[in-house]
């Protein structure tokens, strides 16, 4: 295990029982905490990045709603 990688570190604290939990999770897994947290980060931020799509497209489409409906609401 190991070696070089283009991730960059980042330091966290959390609670002990929380890190139990992660060790414990990873044994299962047979795989290192630091994999699991980057499974659990790369989930949210990608669902984050739908959720934001998802506000965006509806944005855009009441604004084109408004446009052609002749109105022009000012936010």
């Amino acid at each position: 295990m190991g070696g070089k990688t283009s991730l960059a570190g980042v330091t966290t604290y959390i609670p002990p029982e929380w890190k139990k939990e992660l060790e414990e999770w990873a044994e299962e897994e047979e795989r290192s905490v630091s994999w699991i947290l980057l499974k659990l980060i790369g989930n949210a931020l990608e669902e984050r990045r739908q959720e934001s799509s998802t506000a965006v497209s509806a944005e855009t489409s009441e604004a084109v709603g408004l446009v052609s409906n002749g109105k022009i609401a000012a936010r």
